[in-house]
């Protein structure tokens, strides 16, 4: 079996958005030469020029590996390499059923391709057993046998883009889970050259199910913080406030904050694969279940809370100017996969709003095949509108607090003092 780090190693890193390309410099940097595989030709252009399309990666680190960073769109270079790692995004369905077709796709590129002594590993997150059932769609393929010929290990992915607190690839954990003992090795001695700290697992299945556990437990504790909003709102309270008194608990505490909802592909997706699984065997998981319809259900609130503020004002929802004020899921990022100001917009429209958005991050924005009209973030366009609904508090528009320029703002963050036109959530 291939050991690493070894004299003109090449590994392939299949996917190479949030989570695949920081892998990717990482390894090139561990001196590895890394394959940058990737079905999306811009992504590969933009790499083949050393520019970068991450907040968390920078056209210089691109530039400083640039000789060991192997961009392309062929899957025969995987014939070349002595590791694999697919790092594929898995969403979820129209039916909210996961979609593992890129992940198979992946597979189908590897298997024809696959060496013997290959580590393969898949970091995409997915429903616990996914990784052993890929083990028999690769044997098919390649001839060769998981655990025997080849090492296969899931070792999930823990990014967290435009992340402020300092976690990064080295220092994060990151957790190996292998088809058998010698694929987990395998599997920690590769990502050891990119990790400080490897967490050893007992199986796949553990790998994969803390995956998708960690992030549910961030959406039950989010879903509760909405119900507690909705309470201290009633008791005339700051509901951060609440929630920054109880996280002086110096132990078993831990503080989230309410908003608009949630985006992504994390908090937003991976519940239902705990769901999916657990729908399989025949167990039941309703607190998991009201809890993703409650953050769902998110930006239908806010709505409502926005239609009732103007019916106090003896206006209307209907034919108001709304400025959503910030698409992107989160602070930092450009990204509005899953993001609550889509579900938000839609829900506007249906009341009959003129909506546009303002966002330093999203250059255009298309909800159910129709542009939303986007406006600059300055005092002219402000003043042009009926209501503001701050959803992504970016650093750019805290900084220049426009708000005070409308006549009312709905603050989903509470992060905006009160008073004035100023209302939240």
């Amino acid at each position: 079996m291939v050991a690493f780090p070894c004299p003109g190693g090449r590994i392939a890193i299949v996917g190479v958005g949030y989570t695949g390309l920081p892998l990717a410099l990482g390894f090139a940097t561990a001196g590895l030469t890394a394959v940058c595989l990737d079905n999306d030709a811009e992504k590969i252009a933009a790499l083949a020029e050393r520019r970068s399309y991450l907040p968390d990666v920078s056209d210089a680190e691109l530039g400083a590996e640039a000789q060991k960073l192997i961009p392309t769109t062929d899957p025969q270079t995987l014939a070349s390499v002595d590791a694999i790692v697919i790092c594929v995004p898995t969403p979820l369905t129209e039916t909210g059923e996961p979609d593992l077709a890129a992940v198979f796709a992946a597979t189908d590129a590897v298997g024809p391709r696959l060496r013997r002594g290959s580590v393969v590993v898949l970091q995409s997150t997915v429903p616990p057993g996914t990784t052993a059932g890929l083990a028999q769609r690769l044997h098919e393929l390649s001839g060769l046998r998981a655990g025997v010929d080849f090492h296969l290990a899931h070792a999930p992915e823990r990014i967290d883009p435009a992340n402020k607190a300092g976690w990064t690839l080295a220092n994060t954990p990151k957790l190996i889970g292998g088809l058998t003992p010698a694929c987990a090795a395998a599997g920690a001695e590769l990502f050891g050259l990119v990790t400080e700290q490897i967490v050893p697992v007992s199986s796949l299945e553990v790998a994969e199910t803390a995956k998708v556990y960690e992030n549910t437990f961030r959406m039950v504790n989010i879903a509760l913080t909405y119900e507690l909003a909705d309470l201290c709102r009633e008791l005339g309270i700051s509901v951060n406030d609440v929630i920054d008194a109880a996280a002086t608990k110096p132990y078993g505490f831990l503080a989230h904050r309410p908003g608009p909802g949630v985006g992504g592909e994390c908090i937003a997706v991976d519940p239902m694969f705990l769901r999916y699984v657990a729908e399989g065997t025949g167990v039941s998981l309703p607190m998991i279940t009201q809890a993703y319809q409650r953050i769902r259900s998110r930006p239908e609130t806010v709505t409502e809370r926005l239609a009732d503020l103007l019916r106090d004002e003896g206006s209307d929802l209907a034919g108001s100017r709304v400025l959503v004020v910030g698409a992107a899921y989160k602070p930092g990022v450009g990204d509005t996969r899953n993001a609550p100001a889509i579900d938000l917009i839609r829900a506007l429209r249906a009341g009959h709003a003129k909506v546009s958005y303002t966002d330093p991050m999203v250059s255009n924005l298309v909800v159910d095949d129709e542009v939303v009209p986007r406006v600059d973030w300055d005092r002219e366009s402000v003043s042009t509108f009926d209501c503001l609904v701050l959803t992504t508090p970016h650093e750019q528009i805290m900084r220049r607090p426009l708000w005070y320029a409308a006549p009312m703002l709905l603050d989903c963050w509470n992060v905006v003092t009160a008073g004035d036109g100023v209302v939240h959530l």
